[in-house]
């Protein structure tokens, strides 16, 4: 399955980019997101890889492998998502306008195996929606943080 969506944030590329990729934010725009574990490197450097764990349902969590596969911030960061029987390759792209704002191009590229591969064809559809969700609330964040420093 793969997709590609795309929101316009007020700002620079170079502070859009930094904020979308600082780990130590995330929580205030992805709620679910419980704790960033670093393992090796130093995010969100190429190699660098760390553990992330979200709330799942009511009590359940889900933990995930991420793994910075291109940083080259401020133009382009690509992550790889990982959980048993699902691989998520996820590349951002920040493109600045001449108005002052960024473009965040996002495409998504998942491979699924085993057991997840009938997850992947019964929820598939849902996962766009959760993209345009998370990057929704990417903006709202982004437009509260830069526009109280303005």
């Amino acid at each position: 399955m793969e997709y590609t969506r795309s929101i316009r944030v007020i700002g620079g590329r170079d502070e859009v980019a930094a904020l979308f990729a600082d780990a130590s934010t995330w929580h205030e725009w992805q709620p679910p997101l419980l704790s960033v574990e670093v393992l090796e490197g130093q995010p969100p450097t190429t190699g660098a890889r760390s553990r992330l764990t979200f709330r799942r349902g009511r009590r359940g969590t889900m933990v995930m492998t991420e793994t910075v596969e291109h940083g080259a911030l401020p133009e382009q960061w690509n992550v790889v998502y990982e959980v048993p029987g699902v691989h998520n390759l996820c590349e951002n792209r920040f493109t600045p306008t001449k108005a002052g704002a960024t473009i965040i191009e996002q495409r998504n590229v998942f491979r699924f195996t085993g057991f997840m591969r009938v997850v992947g064809l019964l929820f598939g559809r849902s996962f766009p929606r959760e993209t345009e969700k998370s990057l929704e609330a990417f903006r709202s964040f982004a437009t509260e943080r830069f526009g109280a420093a303005r």
